[in-house]
């Protein structure tokens, strides 16, 4: 309750990653910050620590996100009916800060009882529900882990699989401004134009492994004037590279198909974001993990997210990443609660994992 009273929204972290340090400085875990200079637009910066283990034992890593999604600068968490909830139009922060409050619980326990088993190495960071931002500058050759988990996940139990790929579409369309009195069939709309674009793109979950969103939509000219210029983008997420390239194609023809029709000119450019990433090729951590499962009294279920995790750079980079799940109920809104029943569950087994990893 501590953590998400603090707020740190993304791109304004820095109350948080200053109250992280004082922690980490309490319970005396050495740590380094991580400016991200130019890179990022944050006040706030990534954290690596370092909790000592066995001498002879590898080191693991778990990665945290230190930023909330909005609305979350006046977090006033309280308990009722053994819920954990925010007053008001906030949401609560338990996405990114309880899997951080349940790991430094179960880390200053060991330590004050001597009982840590192998070194542990955690990277807190910034701007993760931007686009991993934080995880995709982050300094990985200050890190010796091989292995990595990732609390980053909505169901006590479930460890996923796999993650989809990020593709984004930036979308821009010129038209022909003109004086919406005097000379209206010179212009050329370009703000109906994508609208109309718009209206023909499937949005949600389109399928069972496909999601497609429009974000962004931009058109600014005078009330007296018609839109010359307008510019919106698509994300889209996917399991599979067939689906996607079809997909792409797809939008890629209504988008130039009708801004031909409505006389506007067009420019589609194909960022793409991130790959989609299989963990259950990690099958050595998922044999341990579902022993350490076991001894907590879990089951662990396997499972496939449409989520966005810093797993998926860490993985990439050769960190053998697993992505696992904690109780959050109505995470990125304002109805979000964590039930005070899970939380021991949830510490038993960062404490096992700890202790058995």
């Amino acid at each position: 309750m501590r953590y998400v009273d603090c707020a740190s929204e993304t791109h304004n972290e820095r109350a948080f990653c200053e109250y992280m340090e004082r922690e980490l400085t309490e319970l005396g875990i050495s740590f380094e910050r991580q400016e991200l200079d130019h890179q990022i637009v944050t006040d706030g910066w990534n954290i690596l620590a370092k909790v000592p283990g066995k001498p002879d034992k590898k080191p693991f890593l778990f990665v945290f996100h230190l930023d909330t999604v909005v609305p979350g600068n006046n977090v006033e968490s309280y308990i009722e009916n053994g819920r954990i909830q925010s007053r008001g139009n906030s949401v609560l922060g338990a996405d990114g800060k309880l899997a951080i409050a349940v790991v430094m619980e179960a880390v200053s326990r060991l330590l004050r009882a001597g009982e840590m088993n192998r070194p542990v190495e955690m990277l807190f960071t910034v701007c993760q529900e931007l686009g991993l931002l934080g995880a995709k500058y982050a300094d990985y050759s200050r890190i010796d882990s091989e292995e990595a988990i990732v609390i980053d996940h909505y169901v006590t139990g479930e460890v996923l699989m796999c993650t989809p790929s990020r593709m984004y579409l930036h979308v821009e369309l010129i038209g022909q401004e003109a004086h919406v009195i005097r000379d209206p069939e010179l212009g050329i709309n370009a703000l109906k134009t994508a609208a109309e674009i718009i209206h023909q793109i499937p949005t949600g979950q389109v399928s069972k492994d496909q999601t497609i969103n429009v974000f962004d939509l931009v058109s600014l000219s005078q009330s007296n004037a018609i839109p010359k210029y307008a510019r919106f983008d698509v994300e889209i997420r996917s399991f599979g590279q067939e689906l996607l390239d079809r997909t792409n194609a797809f939008l890629q023809k209504i988008i130039k198909d009708t801004a031909a029709q409505m006389g506007c000119r067009c420019s589609v450019r194909e960022e793409m974001d991130l790959p989609e990433t299989d963990y259950s090729e990690n099958k050595d951590m998922l044999k341990r993990l579902e022993r350490i499962y076991e001894m907590t009294g879990l089951q662990m279920r396997p499972a496939r997210s449409f989520g966005i995790l810093d797993a998926t750079c860490t993985n990439r980079l050769g960190i053998r990443t697993i992505p696992i799940g904690m109780n959050i109920y109505y995470s990125h809104s304002t109805r979000e609660y964590v039930e005070v029943k899970d939380i021991k569950i949830m510490l038993d087994l960062a404490e096992n994992i700890l202790r058995y990893f």
